[in-house]
């Protein structure tokens, strides 16, 4: 990758990443919504919009992204006229937008430049890139403490201050016979598991380690020192760590402690947000909505939401209290006629009797198959 050390190419390659995301949603959500994705809202609406989209990719991307960082990725494609807006209601005054040509040629360009389509080629899973937080701090936080531990320094302070990975890390070298086994086998676990990948990828994840003889870098100093775009370097990255996921579920025999790193313990179904998942023991045990509603104290809207979720995520559920077959068969068709996802198109078309919510959890279950 050719340098992109300036402030005009680090906006040019955050405005392909934004159009990217806003080409499905185009003249479908508002600009809002892609915003909620790329910063990777973990609102009900959000995650649906990711699945219904098939977004999974750009899902968390910059969780640091600023409301005013936005603004000027907006402003920038307005300008350029990639993009453009169209009030879809006079009296709400909401909009919604259009990707035009000129905004998809820039995009497909680019696209093709940034090698775009191969380091967003791991994220095909709903779940992957909320997954990837968590496993990156596990292994930056073993790597530390068993370099550490080669070197027989015990006093160091830890890289990672989150409290879960810490416990976590503490049962994984809770005695002796543990502590052997990773500081045996770790280098040789973690040179396995990084040598298929790209060499960018590679270099990425090894020069943020943090050990006894090393202080890892951050993404912004490696971006200076390489006179490179810091959110492009973000691709590599996030490639990598997806990739190393993936390879630790399909052959966790080869790697019987790496794998350990992608083993999580839930309290409640793993498939679901915690909220969510609570609402399903209770929808299993046979209460309806208003029921959850009261017994959590939450509002119905809320367990809606989750009802949602669960149609996405859990293919077992029976949902037939809440919606038929045939209407959901005709929901469908009727949003593949309009080629819309969006609801007040299809309720438009439905019978009156037809609620958001049947129209929300068809959508919500044609998605959750295509995704299986």
């Amino acid at each position: 990758m050719n340098s992109h050390n300036s402030a005009g190419e680090e906006l040019d390659f955050l405005c392909l990443v934004a159009l990217n995301a806003m080409l499905p949603l185009s003249n479908e959500r508002t600009l809002q919504a892609a915003f909620y994705i790329l910063r990777g809202r973990k609102a009900n609406q959000t995650l649906q919009d990711v699945h219904l989209y098939s977004l999974y990719p750009y899902y968390r991307m910059f969780p640091r992204f600023t409301k005013e960082g936005w603004d000027k990725i907006v402003s920038t494609l307005l300008q350029k006229g990639f993009i453009r807006t169209v009030t879809r209601d006079e009296q709400t005054k909401k909009s919604t937008f259009w990707v035009t040509q000129a905004g998809k040629d820039f995009a497909e360009k680019e696209s093709d430049r940034f090698q775009l389509n191969f380091w967003l080629a791991p994220f095909s899973q709903s779940d992957m890139a909320e997954r990837l937080g968590l496993f990156w701090l596990r292994l930056h936080l073993i790597v530390q403490t068993v370099s550490h531990l080669l070197a027989g320094e015990l006093g160091f302070v830890p890289i990672v201050s989150d409290k879960r990975t810490q416990r976590w890390a503490r049962t994984q070298l809770h005695d002796q016979v543990s502590r052997v086994m990773w500081r045996d086998q770790l280098e040789e676990e973690l040179f396995e598991l990084l040598y298929p990948l790209p060499i960018e990828a590679q270099e990425l994840i090894v020069s943020q380690l943090s050990g006894a003889a090393q202080v890892g870098k951050t993404l912004e100093q490696i971006a200076r020192q390489r006179k490179e775009t810091p959110s492009y370097l973000q691709l590599p990255f996030r490639y990598g760590l997806a990739a190393c996921i993936l390879r630790l579920q399909q052959e966790s025999e080869c790697f019987p402690l790496l794998s350990r790193l992608v083993i999580e313990t839930h309290k409640f179904d793993s498939r679901l947000t915690d909220s969510a998942a609570k609402t399903y023991q209770l929808i299993q045990r046979g209460l309806g909505k208003a029921e959850v509603a009261i017994r959590r104290n939450i509002k119905e809207s809320t367990v809606e939401d989750h009802l949602v979720e669960m149609a996405l995520r859990c293919p077992e559920w029976d949902y037939s209290d809440y919606l038929s077959e045939e209407l959901g068969d005709h929901i469908v068709q009727t949003s593949e006629q309009l080629q819309t996802s969006r609801l007040r198109m299809i309720k438009d078309q439905l019978d009156d009797t037809v609620s958001y919510l049947q129209i929300r959890l068809a959508l919500a279950r044609r998605q959750g198959e295509k995704v299986k």
